[in-house]
């Protein structure tokens, strides 16, 4: 039953966000009635958390297989995005990310944290990997990728763009990847 409050709340996030819908319109997502979504969790706010964590834990799945994946660099950051998108189409939209920024700051700084951590780890991983990276000192490229996806990777700056969070996520890998004049990965 959980599984299927979550799954619920997860479709019904593309057109009402994290936000802007009541139990009521979760349970009928779900297909139960709203005392048996109050039997498996307290609040609205413990199922959007139920559903960023498990969001989180297939992430850190995903990462942990493509660096145990005896790949090259670029083609390490190219699983990656493919996660990212399988991963994060099913939930990453404008308005969970305006709710998040907006009404969950909590939940979107867990978020932040979670990504900071994972990034700086896939980085350590794909610089360590001889013959491959750049010689470029590792903490002025982490640095440098990190504020890259806080300024590029959030509600503002997509939504005032007109991009998707996988277009942004996929561009932004792309330009450290192969840099802005070198080679594509795509073509």
């Amino acid at each position: 039953m959980r599984e299927r409050i979550i799954a619920a709340l997860i479709e019904l996030s593309h057109t009402r966000g994290f936000y802007n819908f009541t139990m009521d319109e979760l349970a009928s997502q779900a297909g139960m009635s709203k005392r048996t979504v109050y039997r498996y969790f307290s609040s609205k706010e413990e199922i959007i958390e139920a559903v960023l964590d498990q969001f989180m834990a297939l992430v850190a799945g995903g990462i942990e297989r493509i660096v145990n994946e005896e790949k090259n660099p670029a083609d390490m950051f190219a699983e990656l995005i493919k996660h990212f998108t399988q991963t994060g189409g099913r939930l990453i939209n404008p308005l969970v990310l305006h709710d998040l920024r907006v009404h969950y700051p909590h939940f979107w700084n867990k978020i932040e944290e979670f990504r900071t951590k994972k990034i700086q780890h896939f980085i350590k991983l794909v610089m360590a990997k001889k013959g491959y990276a750049r010689d470029i000192h590792p903490q002025l490229f982490m640095a440098a990728f990190l504020a890259s996806i806080q300024a590029i990777i959030n509600p503002e700056f997509i939504l005032d763009h007109g991009l998707t969070f996988d277009g942004a996520v996929g561009q932004l890998v792309e330009l450290f990847t192969y840099g802005l004049v070198g080679g594509s990965g795509t073509g």
